[in-house]
């Protein structure tokens, strides 16, 4: 009687905070905020003949409106946040103060690169958490269909020698835009970019998240050769030449554990036999027949790019002991390349972490270094696999060939979008590799009469208790 009771209690449902309908119209936002990284550059602006420089990206107050909102909505507590994600919330707290002791010693200027560059990163990253599995896979979709239409025009731009939208150096400079367009430079593709190398970089971030997405061998090897040859087109050489490696040290990962487990798929065989032989004839194909790849070919060894990654490290050298602990101011910064020989507007130090130094001093090097090694190693170690770590350290190494973490760009931005998108794929396993194999395993247990342990288990119990039944009768 008891027993009986206790059914006709009623359960209580538990509402789950982060799959409610406020949750996935925040995650929705911070796409939007994605997809207008993409398309609102100061290039395009600047060829639809909108002369502005963007101070603060829409995005940046999108994202920035979406976590006010999180925190007075309430579902989450703060104190629940910092305990289940520490690293997360010391970057959103850190990065702002960090900024503000940049002011305090050196200026205003180049201090808005702490919140275009880097914070709104971490508010995106707050954006998107709430988002469920397959909300966060969608978003690996769309961020691979950027890519490969940039990648599109990137190889359009390459094949014809003409930007869709022309390299912006200085808005305020436009004088100086028109000669080096005119000029008698080696050509360079950016696509939709504000500079090829970031166009690069976004790209490189692809190439690793398309590995990580579960996707058949017919449609991802078109996705990759077009990712593959935008590279090229686009001519970042840190790009192309981290994310081989990366490349041929996950298939070797993977390869030795498949040998290892005899989990050798089908798919993932194809693509490594496709990679030794179709891939070197192509690449051999672009180099030496087409236009795509002039820039790489030309400059593989030295150019005015790797003189000026040589020669910035000599600032160093003229620093006073008040810069080295506290950093210099902007004015300061520009006589000293003047000094050195970098001095002009198309010239500048290329190297984010040398821009960081130089503008926060070492005491608050150190503190940029923590933070932002604390807020990566949180979204890789979200991600659950051996991908989520490779982009992160990918994306790393680009960056540091350049100063584009060191000024205003998206890079962090649409680099935390890679990494939470590829948490959608724990615990997914794409529907052909369930779904077929039991069919025909089902299909052959019927033709052939052959049954595993546990079906042949289930039939001796019924047949026992058949005979049972008809025994008691």
């Amino acid at each position: 009687m008891e027993r009986s009771l206790r059914l006709l209690q009623p359960i209580l449902l538990k509402t789950p905070p982060d799959n409610s309908t406020g949750a996935a119209r925040i995650f929705w936002w911070g796409v939007f905020a994605i997809f207008l990284q993409f398309l609102i550059t100061e290039n395009l602006l600047h060829t639809a003949g909108i002369v502005v420089s963007l101070k603060t990206h829409p995005s940046t107050v999108i994202v920035l409106v979406c976590v006010i909102y999180l925190l007075l909505w309430g579902k989450i507590p703060l104190y629940r946040r910092f305990r289940t994600a520490p690293g997360l919330m010391l970057y959103l707290f850190g990065i702002p103060l960090l900024g503000i002791y940049s002011i305090m010693w050196n200026g205003y200027s180049g201090s808005a690169v702490y919140i275009e560059s880097f914070w709104s990163a971490g508010l995106l990253a707050v954006v998107l958490e709430p988002g469920t599995a397959e909300q966060k896979r969608l978003l690996a979709k769309i961020l691979i269909t950027l890519c490969v239409f940039n990648a599109l025009v990137g190889i359009y731009e390459s094949l014809t020698h003409t930007n869709w939208f022309p390299f912006v150096i200085d808005p305020d400079k436009l004088d100086m835009t028109e000669k080096l367009a005119h000029a008698d430079v080696d050509f360079r593709a950016n696509a939709f970019y504000s500079h090829p190398l970031g166009a690069s970089a976004v790209t490189a971030m692809a190439i690793l998240l398309l590995y990580r997405m579960q996707i058949r061998f017919i449609f991802a090897a078109p996705i990759f050769i077009i990712l593959l040859v935008g590279l090229l087109a686009f001519g970042g050489r840190a790009a192309l030449g981290v994310t081989v490696v990366m490349s041929v040290l996950a298939a070797l990962y993977m390869l030795l554990i498949g040998i290892v487990k005899r989990r050798l798929e089908l798919d993932f065989v194809l693509a490594i036999l496709a990679a030794v032989t179709v891939i070197p004839l192509l690449v051999a194909f672009i180099v030496t027949q087409t236009a795509i790849a002039d820039r790489i070919i030309d400059n593989l060894y030295y150019d005015d790019s790797a003189a000026v990654r040589n020669i910035q490290w000599r600032v160093l050298e003229h620093l006073s002991l008040r810069n080295w602990l506290f950093g210099i101011s902007l004015t300061d910064l520009e006589n000293l390349k003047y000094q050195i020989g970098l001095g002009g507007k198309d010239t500048d130090i290329e190297n984010f972490w040398l821009l960081i130094f130089l503008n926060s001093g070492g005491i608050g090097f150190i503190v940029f270094v923590g933070l932002l090694g604390g807020f990566l190693f949180y979204l890789s170690r979200k991600t659950k696999n051996m991908f989520g770590w490779l982009l992160m350290l990918s994306a790393l190494a680009i960056d540091s060939s350049s100063n584009s973490l060191g000024v205003k760009s998206n890079d962090l931005f649409i680099e935390t979008g890679f990494l939470v998108s590829m948490v959608g794929y724990e615990g997914f396993v794409a529907r052909r590799h369930t779904r077929r194999f039991n069919r025909t395993q089902a299909i052959r247990r019927t033709h052939s009469g052959i049954e595993s342990a546990p079906v042949s288990l289930a039939c001796h119990k019924l047949e026992t208790s058949l005979k049972l039944s008809r025994e008691v009768d």
